[in-house]
């Protein structure tokens, strides 16, 4: 069996997570939403035995019109 977590990610936001597991090891992971549409999303695994402590920030990206002809 696999254990997994999944992120969605709407509107503009980008979310960091930092995934911390039982051994000590840590990742992290950045995923941006989408202005139109669905989103995006992200499926975290977590390796064996599937402990694992996250922490999620999120911060608002500038509109899109702020970010054009830079």
């Amino acid at each position: 069996m696999t254990t997994t977590i999944k992120v969605h990610v709407n509107g503009s936001y980008k979310t960091t997570i930092k995934q911390t597991n039982v051994d000590g090891s840590t990742v992290e992971h950045t995923i941006s939403g989408a202005k139109k549409g669905d989103g995006d999303e992200l499926t975290l695994g977590l390796p064996h035995p599937a402990s694992a402590t996250f922490a999620i920030s999120e911060e608002q990206l500038p509109p899109a019109s702020a970010t054009e002809g830079a």
